[in-house]
């Protein structure tokens, strides 16, 4: 009698199908499982990463506002801006001071005498060219470059040229009408008494550097001046500072000036104030900012009874923690409160709303800013300011290895856990459908032999009964 191995031949049952269904059946609890654990997680993800992107641009609010040097802002206002114009940094103390400009910077300037030509001969020899200390060297071949246009090249194009520049110009000559005359002229590239320059030169034509021909020509005493190299002067309340260009930094601390004209004989105020404008701003951006970051906070834990609906971060402690801390920061005192008038947000203005919010009174900050600036900038930037502790706040939230990354990087491993069971679930179902194919493949068998055996026996009774009749 032959054996019948086909799934499902011998029994007429759909083994195929029942292997499919009770393996589906095994699956679908561990899978929506997983899966709704995942959605959790990744629900999680999505919040937190909301919560960190508005704590971050809370916290980027705070620049300029964490410390006493970048909170101070100063402005320099010139009385007169086509004589001077100033600049003044954090480390600018407020003050009037009367400001004379004396005398602009300039550079030396000096002209050759009148050649005929461009290409006019000018003899040969080296020319140095000195400033200071610094000095270089280019050669005047006869033949070659011993032209205005030649030596004005050399110049120009030296590699270690030390701050000289040569043009030409052609002007009418004042002996000829109608004819034109050529002048070489130099000029230091700097301005100020330092950046002089003096020209020697070594004559090929007759050993004498310092006559009157050929290529001594162009040493100093044959030159012509055009301009001297001096310094810039000012005074300062009445005291005299110089500089080698028209820019004085460090004659008043933190601040800078630049000389536009002399007026000599002629005093202009320079005025450095605390720059109520700027820190004006800053604080209205924190505000901003904090309300910003409030109502994310509000999205991610708000409660709607009616709808029965909640936040994805309602009832999560980290989020309570963050939102504790903050409001702790807003309300507290910073400075003397016996004596000091400007203590906390609320006497300069920033008070908390019906919804929690925080309210600006622009007003009463100015008022605050302009009658004790300084009071204002301890309560904000000093060393235990409403700013620096908010900036404290968020970097133990935010920092590499804080609270939120910590939360973070523990979502990201509970992804990386159900990852890892989704593929022991996969090894667990081909062993479970193994099995079971295994069990009604061998049901199938032996229904099939039973079926077998049972035709035989039918078909004796039946050779039986026919005999019979």
């Amino acid at each position: 009698m032959a054996t019948i191995t086909a799934g499902g031949l011998g029994s007429g049952i759909d083994v195929d199908l029942l292997v499919s269904t009770l393996t589906a059946a095994e699956e679908e609890p561990v899978k929506n499982r997983l899966d709704f654990r995942e959605i959790q997680v990744q629900a999680d993800i999505s919040a937190y990463t909301s919560l960190k992107g508005a704590l971050s641009s809370f916290q980027s609010a705070l620049s300029g506002l964490t410390s006493l040097a970048d909170f101070s802002t100063r402005t320099a206002t010139s009385s007169s801006e086509s004589v001077f114009t100033a600049t003044a940094s954090n480390a600018g103390v407020p003050s009037t001071t009367d400001i004379e400009v004396t005398a602009l910077a300039s550079s030396q300037k000096m002209v050759s005498d009148d050649y005929e030509t461009t290409s006019t001969a000018i003899g040969a020899g080296d020319v140095t060219l000195t400033i200071g200390s610094d000095s270089f060297t280019v050669s005047i071949v006869g033949g070659s470059n011993n032209t205005l246009t030649g030596l004005r090249d050399a110049i120009n194009d030296a590699s270690d040229n030390v701050g000289i520049s040569a043009s030409i110009l052609t002007v009418d000559d004042p002996v000829t009408p109608g004819q034109t005359v050529s002048k070489l002229v130099l000029n230091s590239d700097k301005t100020g008494e330092d950046n002089a320059f003096t020209i020697t030169v070594a004559n090929d034509a007759d050993g004498d550097d310092t006559d009157d021909s050929g290529i001594s020509k162009f040493i100093n005493a044959n030159l012509n001046s055009i301009d001297t190299a001096t310094d810039a002067s000012i005074t300062v309340d009445g005291f005299t500072a110089t500089s080698s260009t028209n820019v004085f930094t460090g004659v008043i601390a933190g601040v800078t000036l630049s000389a536009v004209s002399a007026d000599p004989g002629n005093t202009h105020t320079l005025t450095v104030a605390s720059d109520v404008s700027d820190v004006s701003d800053k604080i209205s951006s924190f505000v901003d900012a904090f309300n910003s970051f409030e109502s994310t906070y509000k999205f991610l834990t708000a409660v709607d009874i009616e709808k029965k609906e909640a936040g994805l971060l309602t009832g999560d402690a980290t989020v309570r923690s963050l939102e504790t801390q903050i409001r702790r920061v807003l309300q507290s005192e910073v400075g003397d409160t016996t004596n000091d008038t400007y203590t906390s947000l609320a006497r300069i203005g920033i008070t908390v709303g019906e919804e929690g919010e925080l309210v600006l009174d622009q007003t009463v900050l100015s008022t605050a800013l302009n009658e004790e600036f300084d009071e204002v900038a301890e309560l904000i930037a000093g060393t235990g300011g409403i700013a620096t502790q908010m900036d404290g706040v968020h970097d133990e939230f935010l920092k590499s290895g804080g609270i939120i990354p910590t939360r973070e990087a523990t979502f990201q491993s509970q992804l990386v856990d159900i990852a890892d069971q989704r593929v022991s679930l996969a090894l667990r179902l081909e062993s479970v459908e193994a099995r079971i194919r295994k069990q009604f493949s061998a049901m199938d068998i032996i229904v099939a032999q039973f079926n077998s055996t049972g035709d035989f026996i039918k078909q004796q009774f039946d050779a039986l009964n026919a005999g019979r009749d």
